[in-house]
């Protein structure tokens, strides 16, 4: 609307939506409220998508300055813009309400993580965790968990899933086509993704300290083997997604890929349990 078309008031439309288009960012902060902070990370995305579209600054079209001075994405400052203060109090409240099995998932995936940032020999062994988990079981809830414990120490903990509504159930979930620009394939062919070296996202991933993939069963093979041969390459450790945690949950009762055209081999030999070992 602000590249394309011709608005009579296009500074009002900011002063009229400002909450909506900031929605997503209070929910992602954990704040009750709506400050200045917010309706900056919100003109930020704005400034983003405009460039995108091939516009300029959007102070020339009548909206507040963002804080982005240069052609820059705010991925990062997105996943480090998280309250700590309310995170460690949400933790705190929820940790005890873990069941034993939970506890055990809990418990053993940050014992690795913490085990890894200070490089002790605890956290030798595979950096992949799969969580098997039907509908009910409480997947969500220690999935999220696990993320709110590591960003409220201040590390980066990017979340997606596979399908759009099962992002919006992790706090500041995404898809991992979205986040991670996987390309289209073939359902016989693996590519990298379309990431670039000195990139924001390339950066992310420099800093990302676990990463989580919900529904991941519903993913093709390949779109996996896509972002591991991106991880290995620009992380340059040749370990499984570049040796950072890859924390993966999901229900192999559920949908296997979709194979057009293809029948259940077809389908079999493309889902998650078909992989090659990392």
């Amino acid at each position: 609307m602000l590249v394309f078309s011709d608005l009579e008031d296009q500074s009002g439309i900011w002063k009229d939506t400002r909450d909506l288009f900031s929605s997503d960012f209070l929910y992602n902060s954990k704040d009750s409220e709506y400050n200045d902070e917010i309706y900056l990370d919100a003109l930020d995305d704005i400034q983003d998508r405009v460039w995108e579209c091939g516009g300029g600054k959007i102070s020339a079209y009548g909206l507040p300055t963002s804080r982005n001075r240069e052609k820059v994405t705010n991925v990062i400052r997105r996943e480090k813009a998280y309250n700590r203060e309310r995170l460690s109090e949400e933790v705190a409240e929820k940790s005890p309400m873990l069941n034993e099995k939970q506890r055990i998932v809990y418990d053993t995936i940050m014992t690795y993580v913490n085990g890894r940032d200070n490089n002790q020999v605890g956290a030798a062994g595979s950096n992949g965790f799969f969580l098997a988990a039907p509908g009910g079981t409480g997947k969500s809830f220690l999935l999220n968990l696990i993320l709110d414990t590591v960003r409220s120490q201040g590390r980066i903990a990017p979340a997606v899933a596979s399908l759009g509504i099962a992002a919006t159930v992790l706090h500041g979930g995404r898809t991992a086509r979205n986040m991670f620009k996987i390309p289209i394939m073939e359902y016989n062919e693996v590519r990298a993704c379309s990431i670039k070296r000195n990139t924001e996202t390339a950066k992310l991933l420099l800093m990302t300290t676990v990463l989580v993939w919900d529904e991941v069963v519903m993913a093709n093979k390949n779109t996996l083997a896509s972002l591991d041969c991106t991880m290995r390459d620009i992380l340059w450790v040749p370990a499984f997604m570049g040796g950072v945690p890859f924390v993966c949950a999901g229900n192999l009762r559920q949908i296997l890929p979709v194979i057009r055209g293809g029948g259940k081999n077809d389908k079999l030999i493309q889902c998650l349990k078909s992989s090659w070992s990392g």
